[in-house]
């Protein structure tokens, strides 16, 4: 009976601002029709998985020199409440080399705005050791004063720089090792002033992909090197779900086995181990499925879905790790439009990737148990993503199909809702994020009232869930009326 009454009155939809869909009984019906799978997600509100090791939706690793966007988008910025972003310094854009000059300046805005919109801030460094000490422009000790002057005078003025990330995608880790040595060393002399704010944490080897490999061997020089004053705070990699050991017209191969990278954790674990070292958090400073300027065969405005899809996807199995944070990339990529949040940076309007950051950042901070039918197990299909707290109940669902077309007949259920479920009205909230546009305001698609779950249950709609298509249901107690 209670789910009868549920879908009658889920038919009830709000057809002003809808955002993503129309919410309309016609086209829920037409696309019902189309549906050729059934998948049910369930949802135990009283099974709790505990805390997320991250906050979903808040972690941001933006586009080097680039910090001029408009009120809008500022503002969207600032509606996911992030706790760490990922900014660039690198020593030659900032000192001029020629007159030995600093020109610190130039980079206090770009840090200021990210600053003020983060609690915390991972520098990439780029230390230009690489060709000034190597072809010989500065002497060692020459190049170490100036960075660590220069390190020194950021930190001062932002002292939420709390990780400094050596290098970006050096290739050759034997080259890499010694600005890794340089680095640290610097970030050593630096915290020796204590200066405001936490001391600064080093990490690397910030490669382009997961290699145990090219990290192994960045790990075999750091446990061989006999400084006693080494550090290595954090390890940094990035993940785009591509094999560069695989013919590079390949580069599709993992894009169907997002599930790949829940192990990262555990095989992480045991290189350090193999080594004698101590474990040390992971931090994935970029991640996504579009390498570079790549594309699939599907179109940009599929691709646009496919990246938010992909990248609810990639953070459901690091969610499910300790020790690895991953962070969202980009604002706006200058290359690639498929990986933007924004479709203009200066109006704010977002892409379905800041949607879905949007979506996570609405979940509660205690992960429930989750289940879906139809998930398989390298990550394609339906995925279940639930959260809540006294008051609030939100679960992210969506398919992640990559070039596929499998459409879902799809619904939750949910058990062991909490106490006030139990004893008032319950506001049901659904949004979602689907193929009718690439550009608009995540608004709730659908509003409506149910009775209390006196029995702790709910069923909710079936509805269609499209290729890389998102939603998200909020249920809330509520003193308004039964609709």
């Amino acid at each position: 009976m209670v789910a009868t009454m549920a879908l009658a009155i889920g038919t009830i939809a709000l057809t002003s601002g809808a955002g993503y869909g129309s919410g309309s009984v016609a086209s829920l019906s037409a696309a019902t029709a189309a549906a050729s799978v059934a998948n049910t997600v369930r949802v135990d509100v009283s099974d709790s998985l505990g805390a997320f090791p991250f906050s979903p939706g808040r972690q941001l690793s933006a586009a080097p020199n680039s910090w001029k966007y408009g009120m809008a988008t500022n503002t969207a910025l600032a509606q996911l409440g992030l706790t760490q972003t990922r900014v660039w310094l690198e020593f030659q854009q900032a000192y001029d080399v020629t007159s030995r000059t600093p020109q610190y300046s130039k980079w206090y805005d770009y840090l200021q705005a990210y600053a003020s919109r983060s609690k915390e801030l991972l520098v990439n460094w780029r230390s230009d050791y690489d060709p000034l000490v190597t072809k010989g422009t500065f002497t060692r000790a020459e190049l170490f004063a100036a960075e660590r002057d220069m390190l020194a005078d950021y930190k001062r003025r932002f002292p939420t720089i709390t990780y400094l990330e050596s290098e970006n995608e050096q290739p050759d880790i034997a080259a890499y090792y010694p600005m890794y040595k340089f680095t640290y060393q610097v970030v050593n002399a630096v915290n020796a002033m204590n200066l405001p704010g936490p001391k600064i944490k080093i990490g690397g080897p910030t490669t382009d992909i997961f290699t145990t490999y090219r990290i192994g061997k960045f790990l075999d020089l750091y446990a061989a090197d006999t400084d006693p004053e080494k550090r290595l705070d954090f390890i940094s990699y990035h993940q785009y779900l591509i094999d560069t050991s695989s013919d590079p017209d390949k580069w599709q191969t993992l894009k169907e086995n997002p599930a790949v990278v829940s192990t990262e954790r555990a095989q992480l674990d045991s290189m350090l181990t193999a080594r004698g070292l101590p474990k040390v958090p992971a931090l994935v400073t970029e991640a996504g499925v579009f390498p570079h300027d790549r594309a699939s065969n599907l179109g940009l405005s599929a691709d646009l879905h496919i990246q938010a899809a992909a990248l609810a996807s990639l953070y459901y199995y690091y969610l499910g790790q300790t020790s690895v944070t991953p962070f969202h990339w980009t604002i706006d990529h200058p290359d690639n439009d498929r990986k933007d949040m924004f479709a203009d940076r200066a109006t704010g309007v977002p892409r379905p990737y800041y949607n879905m950051m949007l979506m996570q950042s609405m979940l509660p901070g205690t992960r429930y148990s989750t289940t879906s039918d139809q998930l398989s197990a390298k990550g394609i299909g339906v995925y279940g993503l639930a959260a809540a707290d006294a008051d609030k109940v939100a679960v992210m669902t969506w398919n992640y199909q990559w070039t596929q077309q499998t459409t879902y007949d799809s619904r939750i259920v949910f058990s062991g809702l909490p106490a006030a479920f139990k004893l008032s009205n319950v506001l049901v909230t659904r949004y979602k994020i689907g193929d009718d546009s690439d550009t608009a305001a995540l608004k709730p698609v659908e509003q409506f009232v149910i009775g209390p779950r006196t029995a702790g249950s709910y069923t909710g709609q079936t509805l269609p869930l499209k290729p890389n298509e998102l939603r998200l249901v909020v249920l809330t107690p509520t003193k308004q009326p039964v609709s």
